[in-house]
């Protein structure tokens, strides 16, 4: 069973394209700017390794998905973040689909460890009831809430809610 998560809206694209736009205006400052050697190749190679790990995480959040073995193992494959869970370790009878505008106590509030950029958020992060999540989420509506029995739970977008909770329907019968 596979459950497509829901790729990047048009805001959170422009904001990673912007940053990328920036990122070789900087490097267009940094070849302008007369900087001694080593200080020169140093930052290069800062602007070139987070230039490809925002691509990298850009291009892969479009590939975002939730996959669930015939044994029941489950592998959440986003962006940097991708995690594997044995069968028993996902409470798959808790899960639920949430509006987090109506259910503001899973709103991620700190980011602990990830990415935010307005209209996507990637990464560890608090929510505002307490709770840590692994949080991959692109919009508001069609969230899909997983507790785990690794003390977090999972706060994925997802591309078709409907059909997401028929997968998940289907797994528990």
């Amino acid at each position: 069973m596979n459950i497509e998560l829901a790729g990047l809206s048009s805001n959170a694209m422009a904001n990673f394209i912007g940053l990328l736009i920036g990122l070789v205006l900087l490097t267009i400052l940094l070849k302008v700017k007369k900087l001694p050697s080593a200080a020169f190749y140093s930052s290069l190679g800062i602007i070139i390794a987070v230039f490809a790990l925002f691509s990298v995480t850009m291009y892969q959040s479009s590939q975002a998905r939730v996959s669930v073995s015939q044994s029941g193992a489950v592998e959440v494959n986003i962006p940097l973040y991708g995690q594997h869970f044995e069968a028993d370790e996902v409470d798959w009878q808790q899960a639920q689909l949430i509006n987090l505008s109506q259910a503001p106590q899973f709103t991620p509030s700190r980011r602990t460890n990830g990415l935010g950029l307005t209209g996507y958020s990637l990464g560890w992060f608090t929510l505002k009831n307490g709770d840590k999540a692994l949080v991959s989420v692109t919009t508001n509506e069609g969230v899909l809430l997983v507790p785990t029995d690794k003390g977090y739970s999972l706060l994925l977008s997802v591309e078709n809610s409907q059909a997401a909770m028929a997968s998940i329907t289907a797994l528990l019968d």
